[in-house]
């Protein structure tokens, strides 16, 4: 199974220190590398990350916010995960709300996010044509695909120029990374094209200012995607 990298490096100056490790964390948790019951411990987790305790103490208070973990002040974090049914209500809300964004950017959109929300899409594809045996294959095609993903709905979020819209995304987007879907998607090409043309799909309605189809687009593409998430968790826990 590919999973995103965990290199700090890549990832700084893009989303604090804290938010990349909960997002590690969580797809490992959800994929089952880390089972339910395990802990997390401080000092383990600050020395594989290379970093201090502090952005690993506050990944792991987020983390017990969400309810995916349980704190222990003297043994750290046990693991309680998030269920299926925890993301297709988190998704479904998230759906919602990224597709009255959608609707807004038809209008809302300038010229430089809609560059950038193209050649977001264009990546998409690049990634998709990077499919190969090679450990390091997929994790260019997965690092590709994540920053692809977090672009295209990050611009249009940005698009429509809603400031309270897209706090409260953000805050969906905390509890459930938008990059999760990614490991149910890794090594199976008819799920990754169905992704792209979803994405594709979007865009095209966004071009041709037409909002209703741009929700609609945007809200039915979420909605599988946290589906398709959901069921590969359920089959992970399902396995381990």
């Amino acid at each position: 199974m590919t999973v995103l990298p965990t290199n700090l490096a890549a990832n700084q100056g893009a989303e604090p220190i804290s938010d990349h490790i909960v997002a590690v964390l969580q797809r490992r948790i959800l994929a089952g590398e880390i089972p339910i019951g395990a802990w997390l411990r401080h000092g383990a987790l600050a020395e594989e990350f290379g970093v201090s305790r502090t952005p690993v103490r506050e990944a792991l208070r987020i983390l017990h916010s969400q309810g995916v973990v349980t704190i222990d002040p003297h043994r750290g974090a046990r693991v309680n995960g998030h269920s299926g049914k925890d993301i297709r209500e988190i998704g479904a809300v998230r759906a919602e709300l990224e597709g009255y964004a959608a609707e807004l950017a038809t209008e809302r959109i300038n010229d430089a996010q809609l560059k950038r929300m193209l050649d977001a899409w264009k990546g998409f594809g690049e990634a998709i044509q990077q499919l190969g045996a090679s450990e390091g294959d997929q994790r260019t095609q997965a690092q590709r695909w994540a920053d692809s993903n977090h672009e295209f709905h990050s611009v249009i979020v940005e698009a429509s120029c809603n400031r309270q819209l897209a706090l409260t995304i953000a805050e969906l987007r905390r509890r459930l990374p938008h990059n999760l879907s990614y490991g149910a998607y890794a090594n199976n090409s008819r799920l990754l094209l169905r992704n792209l043309q979803q994405h594709e799909g979007v865009a095209a309605a966004i071009v041709d200012h037409n909002p209703r189809l741009a929700r609609k687009r945007m809200t039915a593409h979420l909605r599988a995607s946290n589906e398709a998430t959901a069921r590969w968790v359920e089959s992970n826990k399902t396995r381990n």
